[in-house]
């Protein structure tokens, strides 16, 4: 079991399926506009991050987010070498975490791997389980120990709150 440790220098990794959400439905600038205030603010510290293959899988759409991600390029980070060595141990343990007919890199296999052995907690919109028997971030990150949770527990652990006041 994934021990849950708060501190309020908690480094979240985020996933592209996340990001998408905060820009889009369920959780729309438009109608809750303190989210985009509140991320930037988790960037601004250094406490959200991403794979360079999030801000990739971003570029693939020209909206917002795509001009919100270049805006907030530095929170986007390359792997090392030790990185991309975990990616080649998480792909041979979870080949199908992959879509292998996708034209860009599938992204989840960087953001596990970043934030492997450095005690940042995964962030995803992903579910367990998955079409076909095909893992999920949050899958794989249990089998390695990792914390992941969604959205709403990002909230409730900054103590975000979105009311009419």
């Amino acid at each position: 079991m994934v021990q849950r440790v708060l501190t309020d220098d908690t480094v979240y990794c985020i996933d592209t399926s996340a990001l998408i959400n905060l820009w889009r439905e369920p959780y729309a600038p438009d109608i809750f506009p303190g989210i985009r205030k509140d991320i930037e603010g988790l960037v601004r510290d250094g406490r959200l991050v991403a794979p360079s293959h999030v801000y990739a899988e971003l570029e693939v759409r020209d909206d917002d987010l795509h001009d919100w991600a270049k805006a907030h390029k530095r929170m986007f980070r390359r792997l090392d070498e030790d990185d991309l060595w975990k990616v080649s141990r998480i792909l041979r343990q979870f080949p199908t975490l992959i879509d292998a007919g996708k034209d860009t890199e599938d992204a989840d296999p960087f953001l596990i791997a970043l934030a492997m052995d450095r005690g940042w907690c995964v962030v995803t919109s992903e579910r367990s389980g998955g079409a076909r028997g095909r893992p999920r971030i949050p899958n794989v990150c249990r089998h390695f120990g990792l914390r992941c949770i969604g959205l709403m527990d990002l909230f409730r652990e900054q103590g975000w709150r979105y009311d009419r006041g």
